[in-house]
């Protein structure tokens, strides 16, 4: 988990029921709920804090830390509530001394759209420094790269690091599924057309894992 700077906290506190009010709550969001101690507004990164120009587009991402009863992560409320907020977010859940860290892609216009979460399990408190970065869009790219596993690129936007990351599952997929069926296939034909493209899918693997700008 990272190390978030001194001039980004916040620390703000409110109470469940007000951003259960907020996110117009649903009976099963609520219902999760009860698993929440407490909800913090820990940080926000944007570009007065980090002493940069200002993107229209990535304006602020907000750090939540919430506090649970039991390490049982509330994911009804959590996607109810990150849908509420037209800003980009980074959640930490917090329980016995260990966290669990999700983020999602977030598209916001009119309406917040929001893609699949990648995550932490729940594991030991490991502070580590965040690298230098030269605008919010560039940390937001840090944190969806910790949490999806993937090097970011410096010069590709944040939707263009999310496109190439799932094409990077796909294919990641695509030929874990070919080597299954070739420990099963014995006609010669149907081997070299699979290891044909086998091949092909393992060098657009390899070219889009480059991180080299």
């Amino acid at each position: 988990m990272y190390e978030f700077s001194s001039k980004t906290a916040v620390n703000r506190k409110y109470k469940l029921s007000e951003y259960l009010k907020i996110m117009n709550a649903s009976k099963e969001a609520r219902l999760e709920a009860k698993n929440i101690k407490e909800i913090i507004f820990s940080n926000v990164i944007n570009s007065r804090t980090l002493n940069c120009k200002e993107d229209k587009k990535y304006e602020n991402i907000y750090i939540m830390r919430i506090i649970l009863n039991e390490p049982s992560i509330p994911k009804k409320f959590l996607e109810e509530l990150d849908r509420s907020i037209k800003f980009h977010t980074y959640f930490i859940f917090e329980c016995e001394n260990q966290v669990s860290t999700w983020i999602a892609y977030k598209e916001i216009s009119s309406k917040v759209k929001i893609d699949k979460y990648y995550y932490h399990d729940f594991h030991k408190i490991e502070l580590k420094k965040l690298p230098m970065v030269d605008d919010v869009s560039e940390v937001y790219k840090v944190l969806l790269s910790y949490e999806m596993g993937i090097k970011y690129k410096k010069s590709e936007l944040p939707n263009e690091f999310k496109v190439r990351v799932e094409r990077i599952n796909k294919l990641d997929f695509l030929i874990k599924t070919i080597e299954k069926k070739l420990k099963s296939e014995v006609q010669p034909k149907k081997l070299f057309a699979l290891n044909a493209k086998k091949k092909e899918y393992i060098k657009e693997y390899n070219e889009l894992m480059d991180v080299e700008d």
